[in-house]
């Protein structure tokens, strides 16, 4: 881990228990000698943080390209936080291949693969195909991980922390589960994709495989 991701951390961790009574569970243990891809669900703009800070160890993150041009203080943050512009209307070979040149370096790769922000009360949007491809052709696992109680933090916590009823921003009829007011990080098991073919199919499928685990990881929650 780089020192400014060392020094990051340590100041991210005391903010986000403080502002979102922040908690990790199930964290994996840091593996140096293999990539990994981490695919989570999408809830809000700071899901990359929680992310980042739940697995303990540099990542990079595919983000999608707008957010590149919002500002040059803004490009220039995420490019230093290991962002890769992604362009919306259809992964380029480029980014594929940058993508897998990292997992060939053991790096840890972020995927959040609905696309977009999940504003509905479906539990997930369906899921994009490129991480079948990456996982597939990069031969390394995948990590489902659960974000939580993220809403529920902006109507309660962090409302009453800054005195101001905020929840206009973040207006939502979701289903999606409650978790006491606290934003949740949980990691499931690795998926390996060593049964899956290099084919269209078989990314599709790896990928479906991913989706499905990730759903029940987010369904647990709704029963309780």
């Amino acid at each position: 881990m780089s020192t400014r991701w060392k020094i990051g951390r340590i100041y991210a961790w005391l903010l986000a228990r403080l502002l979102f009574g922040f908690q990790v569970i199930n964290r994996p243990k840091p593996v140096t000698n293999q990539g990994k891809i981490l695919v989570a669900n999408h809830l809000s703009n700071l899901d990359p943080f929680f992310v980042a800070l739940a697995c303990g160890q540099e990542v990079y993150f595919m983000a999608k390209e707008e957010l590149f041009n919002v500002s040059r203080f803004f490009r220039w943050l995420i490019t230093f936080w290991n962002a890769i512009p992604l362009p919306r209307s259809k992964v380029q070979t480029t980014v594929l291949k940058k993508c897998l040149a990292l997992l060939k370096e053991n790096k840890t790769l972020v995927i959040f693969p609905e696309g977009t922000r999940n504003k509905s009360d479906d539990i997930l949007l369906p899921f994009k195909p490129g991480i079948g491809y990456l996982a597939i052709n990069g031969q390394v696992p995948v990590i489902p991980v659960a974000i939580f109680g993220v809403r529920e933090v902006w109507h309660g916590r962090l409302a009453k922390l800054i005195d101001k009823d905020i929840s206009r921003y973040f207006k939502t009829n979701s289903k999606l589960p409650k978790i006491k007011n606290r934003v949740i990080v949980e990691f499931g098991h690795p998926i390996y994709p060593n049964q899956y073919e290099k084919s269209r199919a078989g990314y599709d499928q790896f990928t479906q495989t991913i989706r499905a685990k990730l759903q029940t990881m987010l369904i647990k929650y709704l029963a309780r």
